[in-house]
């Protein structure tokens, strides 16, 4: 990992990090960023020992950074004391594993059936508390066989994009790759599902940049050439828009090749709400949506990751032009998983004090549904307030049926949800 550009003595000590950090609210004893971060960097970088089991409750929400009035990358500093931290081998077993999740899809989708019982039963999630350190109380999502590839919604002198799936929608969330092919075809596009694996987010949070370094120069390989044609690469999932926004040029910005290769692949890179109010704004987006008041009153909780990319909620304004819809932006911080943090039993406490704000504002906004695009974000959202939790394109795409519904051409198949 390269070392940041900014000099640490930018940092003014002014605390706005620690102020902006989700921990230090729920965690009394948390140092905070601008300790782990700058503070800690300086005798680091002198050589002396000041190794911090406390690197560990860092949840990458980059948080800090946004809120740094002279630009120190603290996330950054942190990650990488993080990646020499040294971990005691039960966890580092299994902060090895979490760091993979593209090698655990491939091997539970082997026969996922099978593995989604097993997972489920009690005695087998307490015999990973005991002994790899995964909170027993998690509950693990359903995997399934690999089947989207290739392209869709093929139409002659379509647009096109690539699509770059991530780990949870390869694995666990097959039903909303196919909604996101849906809404792209909707407004004239053609998708190609990209074979890119892991975005190597994942790696970095669990402290093992080699790996992340690894995904990231496949993931470059594959990306580039469409990138160079001018071919937007689209991401339904923020974690993975981030890493590939920032991550390319991150980890190999010492190869000057490569980093040529990276800034590329990095300026093609969209969000697909941000994708989509791109061309709302020009004028190109559908607006065939029916009225869609039978959801009932939904909530809109925006990723942390959302935030560090610069995005102003796309996916919450492109609801709101769907007749019927009564959604309202939550607006109470992080969530508290932060991918596999939440899975680790250890920060299980931490992440659910971290997502207690957000759960109070979802009971008192009472609503049937919350909408929010990152898939661990859902899952702590279900989990911590009981609440059903969608993608924002699940029900775009179910908009979009309603109105064939109305016009008489079918569809609708699932809009009793």
């Amino acid at each position: 990992m390269r070392h940041t550009d900014v000099t640490l003595d930018n940092c003014l000590k002014c605390s706005d990090c620690n102020a902006a950090c989700p921990v230090m609210t729920a965690h009394p004893r948390y140092p905070g960023p601008k300790h782990l971060g700058p503070e800690l960097e300086k005798l680091r970088r002198e050589g002396l020992p000041c190794d911090s089991e406390w690197l560990e409750y860092c949840l990458g929400c980059e948080r800090c950074d946004m809120a740094c009035p002279n630009q120190v990358n603290v996330a950054e500093l942190i990650a990488r004391a993080k990646a020499a931290h040294k971990k005691p081998l039960r966890r580092r077993l299994r902060d090895w594993l979490l760091a993979r999740p593209g090698l655990l899809g491939q091997v539970i989708s082997l026969a996922p059936a099978v593995a989604n019982r097993v997972l489920a039963l009690g005695v087998v999630r307490r015999l990973m508390s005991l002994t790899a350190g995964i909170a027993a109380e998690r509950s693990f999502p359903a995997y399934a066989r690999v089947k989207l590839a290739g392209v869709h919604g093929r139409s002659r002198g379509a647009e096109r994009v690539v699509f770059f799936q991530g780990c949870s929608m390869r694995y666990n969330e097959q039903a909303l790759g196919r909604d996101c092919i849906a809404l792209l075809a909707e407004n004239g596009i053609e998708t190609e599902m990209s074979e890119a694996g892991c975005c190597g987010y994942p790696a970095l949070a669990n402290g093992d940049p080699a790996e992340a370094r690894r995904r990231v120069r496949a993931n470059l390989e594959l990306l580039y050439q469409a990138a160079e044609n001018g071919t937007p690469i689209v991401t339904a999932c923020t974690s993975c828009g981030q890493m590939l926004k920032t991550g390319f040029t991150l980890l190999l910005g010492d190869d000057p090749e490569l980093a040529a290769k990276a800034r590329v692949v990095e300026s093609a890179v969209r969000d697909l709400g941000e994708f989509l109010i791109e061309r709302a704004d020009q004028g190109h987006l559908s607006l065939r949506f029916g009225d869609c008041g039978h959801l009932g009153r939904l909530a809109y909780h925006s990723p942390c990751h959302q935030a560090t990319q610069g995005l102003s909620r796309p996916w919450f304004h492109l609801l709101r032009m769907v007749p019927g819809i009564e959604i309202e932006d939550l607006n109470a911080g992080c969530c508290g998983m932060a991918g596999t943090f939440g899975f680790k039993q250890e920060k299980y406490p931490v992440s659910l004090s971290i997502g207690q704000r957000l759960f109070q504002a979802i009971a008192q906004a009472a609503p049937r549904q919350v909408v929010s695009e990152c898939p661990t974000c859902r899952m702590q959202i279900t989990h911590g307030s009981g609440v059903p939790s969608v993608h924002p394109a699940t029900l775009l795409v179910m908009a979009y049926e309603q109105r064939k519904v109305v016009d008489g051409g079918g569809g609708g198949a699932r809009l009793a949800s």
